[in-house]
């Protein structure tokens, strides 16, 4: 007969059981576990009578409530006296002693409960899935070298989204370069290199700067032989490789200069734009369009056309009419235009007016710079880019500035970079129109209130709006990638062209005030609270600029360069006193930096061994005789060549006394060197007087990685004078010359106009796919004449003035 009262263990063993609780003697004897749970209800099944066969099977599923007990059931059999509690509680009726009903205390219960085991369980499950999805990804790491490649390419891009990329202020067509990898060995040697280059950004150390320095080697070698066997007609890979060894290099370091070497070679090889090869549809213009910029500025300062400045990309920009039905454009296509066609043409315009300057008695070089300013401003620019500003922009409640909250209470979003960079390329063509507008009208009141351009005012409202604009930009720029800070140094170009408005608002205000000591009061302060609004705004962007210059391991820059070339950009004098052209020449294996002076009557030349210590100096046999006509004050045929310093000291005197430093002792290239002596290097080539403050702070101007070097392969003609200004002297304006390297295959220029013509390339902007686009050949001194009434009338024959005016 079955024992019912046996515990699990014994009755397991089949032997007898004391049933003594909580333990019987026998477990109790071997210390095992003793558990009573033999004949206890394991679950509560409900069942409904209504719901049952004729043989007493349920017609639907019964509903089962487990009874999990067990550790109740144990836990009450070992309760002991200290365990129980008091539940009721009476008096004998004796009188003596009373009675007590006692309960064991509720206890938690021991161990996890089935949620948090089932919680346990999935985590594991999840863990071992993720396991398992990891161990195929591994199983499926590309194994050959082009799929390596482009797994380190992609892991570079990171997970921005593409609106959000800090690259893509090098174009759109990063986005293409994995599925070129693999297809083309310069262009992979030239991603190579790019992804090597970024490594050593994030990781500077010597093992990786080495397999840089290799990559780069036999990128540059296989780049090399394409460019030379493909003179005639470069492809759209040559491109690619060009801006990839571009933007490797500035990773590298933008102080060593060596980026501006591929931006002049990339100028070069764009020059013509109808003759390149196997072109992208979805990126080629959006190429261009983040490449021709940098010639511009660097033209503009070099007083020199830009290479883009041909009659391919006039007619291939000329926009098309906004009420225009044929030829449909996105509002990014039609800014892009409208703002290239403009802007390529700033340069011939900075030299047209200078020259009116300079040559008061030529009424033909007046009437030239006025026509052509005439015609730009006749684009309606603005209207062009208005949809884009729309669609774009939003705004945002941040202050750029804490310090300057009270001018700049809200900043400006975009959504993309490529939006940014453009909205603000907008803005900041505004400036410069607006200086080389303010120039003629100081110097040429009359003949310039006759034309069709803007009254003075009204430009100088615009111009200062879209400053302000440019300084709104900021936070948004800090916002794309913190870490690979490559936006706000895009943006730096702008910013610093953005001091012009409120520079030219000092000097014209601060001239009114002078001149007029009799004004009101309230306009006396009206006049004293703009000027200082304006000091504050200049301050704060020069002091934001030289924060990325300092970010990015490049010398500040001080404020009186900076402000002379300003007034370079707007038209004004460049003095005889700096070089006329840097050049990188690769002769006889050695890296030599070459300095190009010229005065009125002759030009010398200043050669530096870059790759010896000190540097090794080798003067052109007439040094001597152009300098000693420097110095000469009495020779009516030579000007007078401005000097800061005491004597005539060139760039070399200041290397020499570098090198020659014995506590000087940095392993850095002569490009450093250069950046910490009295004139500096900076940006592509440009060489800047001392700072005002201290000799150990140099001066450095504009974008130090987005400059082009393309440069005329002449020194320029024009010789300045000093024109008899009715106001304070003018200052003197430095310059920004161009750097050249024998690294890249010297080519014919091919850059000959196509009048006549359709582009042979329709991709280079997709509104020219259209059948009924007419070719437009540009003679702006022939065609546009008539657009100001001012050069009809046959009384006009000189201009009014030499001088500038004194508002």
């Amino acid at each position: 007969m079955t024992q019912t009262g046996k515990c699990d263990t014994c009755r397991q063993r089949k032997v007898k059981c004391d049933e003594e609780k909580p333990k019987c003697g026998a477990c109790r004897k071997k210390n095992r576990s003793c558990l009573y749970s033999y004949g206890k209800a394991s679950a509560f099944v409900m069942q409904d009578p209504n719901q049952l066969t004729k043989h007493g099977k349920s017609k639907v599923a019964a509903v089962i409530h487990t009874l999990d007990q067990d550790e109740e059931d144990s836990s009450s059999s070992a309760s002991t006296p200290s365990d129980l509690q008091v539940t009721t509680e009476r008096a004998a009726e004796n009188g003596q002693g009373f009675f007590q009903t006692l309960a064991p205390s509720s206890k938690r219960r021991i161990g996890a409960s089935r949620k948090a085991i089932a919680y346990q369980r999935r985590k594991l499950e999840l863990y071992l899935q993720y396991l398992q999805e990891e161990s195929a990804i591994t199983a499926l790491k590309p194994s050959s070298s082009e799929t390596t490649l482009i797994s380190r390419y992609i892991a570079m891009l990171g997970s921005e989204t593409a609106a959000k990329q800090p690259l893509s202020i090098l174009g759109t067509w990063i986005q293409s370069i994995p599925s070129r990898i693999g297809a083309n060995t310069m262009m992979d040697l030239a991603v190579e290199f790019f992804v090597n280059s970024h490594d050593v950004y994030w990781d500077d150390t010597y093992s990786k700067r080495s397999v840089a320095q290799a990559s780069k080697e036999k990128a540059l070698k296989s780049l090399q032989l394409i460019v030379f066997n493909t003179q005639d007609k470069p492809t759209y890979e040559v491109l690619l490789a060009t801006k990839m060894h571009y933007a490797a290099e500035a990773l590298l370091g933008i102080d060593s200069m060596m980026h501006a070497i591929h931006a002049f070679g990339l100028a070069e090889l764009l020059k013509t734009g109808a003759t390149v090869a196997n072109v992208d549809d979805e990126h080629f213009w959006n190429l261009i369009d983040n490449t021709y910029i940098d010639d511009v500025n660097e033209a503009m300062l070099a007083g020199r056309n830009s290479v883009y400045d041909n009659d391919f990309y006039l007619s291939s920009t000329y926009p098309p009419p906004l009420s225009s039905d044929s030829i449909v454009l996105s509002a990014f296509q039609r800014a892009s235009m409208a703002i290239m066609h403009v802007f390529v043409q700033c340069p011939r315009l900075n030299i047209l007016v200078r020259r009116a300057i300079t040559h008061p008695e030529d009424t033909a070089a007046l009437v030239d710079a006025v026509t052509l300013a005439e015609s730009l401003w006749q684009l309606n620019l603005a209207d062009q880019v208005s949809p884009l500003l729309k669609e774009t922009t939003t705004i945002s409640p941040t202050a750029p500035f804490d310090s300057l909250a009270d001018i700049l209470t809200d900043s400006l979003d975009f959504d993309s970079v490529q939006s940014m960079i453009l909205c603000t390329r907008f803005w900041m063509l505004t400036d410069i129109l607006g200086g080389l507008v303010d120039t003629l009208y100081r110097y040429f009141p009359t003949e310039t209130g006759l034309s069709l351009l803007p009254d003075r005012y009204v430009m100088h409202r615009l111009e200062v709006e879209a400053a302000i604009c440019i300084a709104k930009s900021i936070p948004f720029s800090v916002s794309i990638s913190q870490s690979l800070p490559l936006v706000p140094l895009r943006l730096h170009t702008p910013l610093q062209i953005s001091i012009g408005p409120w520079y030219r608002t000092i000097r014209r205000l601060t001239s009114v005030r002078s001149a007029n000591p009799g004004l009101e009061p309230e306009i006396l302060s009206e006049i004293a609270r703009t000027i200082a609004e304006a000091e504050r705004m200049k301050g704060a962007i020069i002091a934001y600029c030289n924060r990325i210059h300092e970010q990015w391991d490049v010398s500040i820059v001080s404020e009186k360069p900076l402000l002379e070339a300003l007034n370079t950009m707007a038209g004004e004098q460049i003095p005889d006193w700096l070089p006329v052209r840097v050049r990188f020449e690769a002769e006889d294996g050695n890296m030599v930096m070459k300095l190009d002076y010229e005065n009125k009557s002759r030009s010398y030349q200043e050669n530096f061994n870059i790759g010896d210590h000190p540097p090794k100096r080798v003067r052109d046999r007439d040094f001597e005789v152009w300098r000693q006509e420097v110095e000469d004050h009495n020779d009516s045929n030579v000007y007078e060549l401005p000097d800061r310093s005491t004597g005539m000291r060139t760039i070399g005197d200041c290397i020499e006394e570098v090198y020659s430093d014995p506590t000087f002792r940095s392993p850095r290239s002569a490009a450093d060197y250069i950046h910490g002596t009295g004139r500096n290097l900076c940006s592509t080539s440009g060489w800047w007087p001392a700072n005002e403050t201290t000799e150990t702070v140099s001066s450095v101007l504009l974008d130090s990685t987005h400059k082009a070097s393309a440069f005329s392969k002449h020194p320029r003609q024009l010789r300045i004078g000093t024109p008899d200004t009715g106001e304070a002297p003018l200052e003197h304006i430095d310059r920004h010359p161009c750097l050249a390297s024998s690294f890249w295959p010297q080519t014919l220029n091919k850059s000959t106009a196509l009048p006549g013509h359709t582009p042979k390339n329709v991709c280079l902007s997709p509104a020219w796919a259209s059948s009924n686009y007419m070719p437009t050949t540009f003679d702006d001194r022939q065609q546009n004449v008539s657009l100001s009434p001012s050069w009809t009338s046959s009384e006009f024959t000189t201009p009014s003035s030499k001088c500038p005016s004194s508002l």
